[in-house]
């Protein structure tokens, strides 16, 4: 996949009327109209009536005699149906492309005047059809699975421009559902979409705010940290898009919890932080602490790393490549499972990885050669990519060991966000990322163990529901840390000292908690003379439960 935003152009250089042109070309040729099967996974989150309500009334200010309003993907129709009569002389355009969401109701309501039900694809919707207002909740499908089917990348990129590449290969369906939706807008039109919080933080979610100011600019976010839906402990929030120029008006962000801050929505102002539209780029939407992570007390921690931070050894598939028991000659011993380390430094390996390297037992042949026939007689969307090596490769089964380090990190996150001592720098596997520290390493361990390094790597992860949160590796790269060389050598001490003994305390169990608040409270005495405050542990532990509760 192509990894650019342009070919020959980027979003700073480029026309807006050109770029919009060439975007409506890469749309206008039409793309087979797809029903999908009934298992197919269309990323269908449904929305709450308070929301619809709330995202509708946001759009009220802006109706006019007969005004156009498009929902491209209704699901049960619950923006329509939170309508007022403010709205009973608008025309009405719903599309659906899962046609067991239609209901009898659904197709009564559509059958009154001024309203157009499409059972079909958005991306079937020709690019001459303009809108004063869209309303939205699109589809949330990670771009590993926009593979086939009714929401395939290729469907969707059909004969795109010469002029235009692709919109980053990370990408979630979503943002191709606003990328055609601002095209579908008239000029001065108005979009109000609720989506995934992602883009404020990620990489990808770079091109769509230039995107945002290039077609427009954004009125308005409103930022559900913890959730937007019910039962979806997903971050997500609630964009007010405007298709003018108008760059001097402000974006109104509005940092909040869950659906439960919007009954007192009169009161929202009082949180209400004013931005210019180009802070849309540089603003730290992840870090709202009190404790001050741009003092030149932190580094990022991929600065005080000897080799880069990366994700361990991948197995070619875990249930068929990594093992419990040393049953084949080729397996080497791995650190896997996270849970049977007990305490915060790694003794010995918990599992085995089949890594092939040179000649082969007759026994691990027979064992490959079962082991394939097994994944090729599996459903063709699982194993795609093993499949295709299996089918081109010869040597299909072979594997890159990853560098080793003394620090190991599970980036999957409940109560325990602990960084876990390697001395003995074992093989670990691709649930942990790895850093390697060459100097202080006990000092550094107390350090990385400390509710300073744990907090701010919950500031950059995400929730994924049920309590459980996940930090992916370019946002956990750039967590902040203590810089041991801004400490004094009597701190440093002291932290060794600490460091030492949290080696072989057990990881779930009590005594841990002592010991880290003697290194935070050791830390905490540095930070107050560098920053000139009088932060508490209470502090820091507040703030931490913001995120575990």
């Amino acid at each position: 996949m192509v990894n650019k935003i342009f070919k020959n152009y980027n979003l700073e250089d480029l026309d807006v009327d050109v770029f919009e042109e060439q975007l409506e070309l890469s749309f206008l040729n039409k793309i087979e109209t797809n029903i999908p099967d009934n298992n197919e996974n269309l990323g269908q989150v449904f929305t709450s009536s308070i929301l619809a309500k709330f995202m509708i009334g946001l759009l009220k200010e802006h109706l006019k005699p007969n005004s156009s309003i498009l929902d491209p993907c209704i699901g049960p129709n619950t923006f329509f149906k939170a309508m007022n009569e403010d709205f009973s002389n608008c025309n009405l355009k719903g599309i659906e492309i899962d046609i067991n969401l239609i209901t009898e109701e659904i197709k009564k309501f559509y059958e009154s005047p001024k309203r157009t039900l499409i059972k079909g694809s958005f991306f079937d919707l020709p690019i001459t059809k303009k809108f004063d207002l869209i309303v939205q909740n699109p589809p949330y499908v990670r771009q590993e699975l926009l593979i086939e089917g009714a929401n395939s990348k290729d469907r969707i990129r059909h004969n795109v421009s010469s002029l235009l590449s692709t919109v980053p290969s990370q990408s979630n369906l979503y943002i191709y559902f606003l990328l055609k939706s601002i095209l579908h807008l008239k000029v001065g039109g108005i979009m109000v979409a609720v989506i995934y919080d992602s883009w404020l933080y990620s990489s990808f979610g770079k091109f769509l705010k230039e995107l945002f100011l290039k077609l427009g600019r954004l009125e308005s976010i409103y930022h559900f940290r913890k959730s937007a839906f019910d039962n979806v402990e997903i971050g997500a929030t609630v964009i007010k898009f405007a298709k003018d120029n108008n760059h001097n008006k402000s974006i109104s962000y509005y940092p909040l919890n869950d659906l439960n801050d919007l009954r007192t929505y009169n009161g929202l102002n009082a949180n209400c932080t004013k931005l210019k539209q180009q802070e849309l780029l540089t603003y730290s939407f992840n870090n709202q602490s009190k404790i001050n992570y741009k003092s030149n007390l932190f580094k990022e921690l991929k600065t005080i790393v000897s080799q880069p931070i990366q994700r361990g050894t991948s197995a070619v598939i875990n249930s068929h490549f990594i093992f419990s028991k040393n049953v084949l000659p080729e397996l080497k011993p791995i650190i896997k499972d996270v849970s049977q380390i007990k305490t915060y430094s790694v003794n010995q390996e918990n599992s085995y990885i089949l890594a092939v390297n040179g000649s082969i037992s007759n026994e691990t042949k027979q064992y490959l050669e079962s082991v394939k026939n097994e994944i090729l007689k599996t459903p063709a969307q699982k194993f795609i990519a093993v499949k295709r090596d299996i089918e081109t490769k010869r040597d299909w089964y072979k594997i890159n060991l990853k560098a080793t380090g003394n620090f190991i990190f599970n980036y999957y996150l409940r109560s325990n966000i602990d960084f876990i001592y390697n001395p003995n720098k074992f093989l670990s596997s691709d649930n942990f990322y790895i850093l390697n520290i060459k100097d202080n390493e006990l000092a550094n361990f107390a350090i990385l163990n400390s509710s300073f390094t744990r907090l701010n790597t919950l500031c950059n992860s995400r929730s994924q529901g049920n309590g459980l949160r996940k930090i992916q590796l370019y946002e956990f790269k750039v967590v902040k840390v203590i810089d041991i060389n801004k400490l004094s050598e009597e701190c440093i001490k002291k932290l060794e000292l600490l460091g030492k003994e949290l080696m072989n305390v057990k990881r779930y169990e009590n005594g841990q908690k002592q010991i880290i608040e003697q290194i935070d409270l050791v830390l905490i005495e540095e930070y107050n003379k560098n920053n000139a405050s009088s932060l508490t542990i209470d502090d820091l532990n507040n703030e931490i439960k913001e995120y575990l509760n």
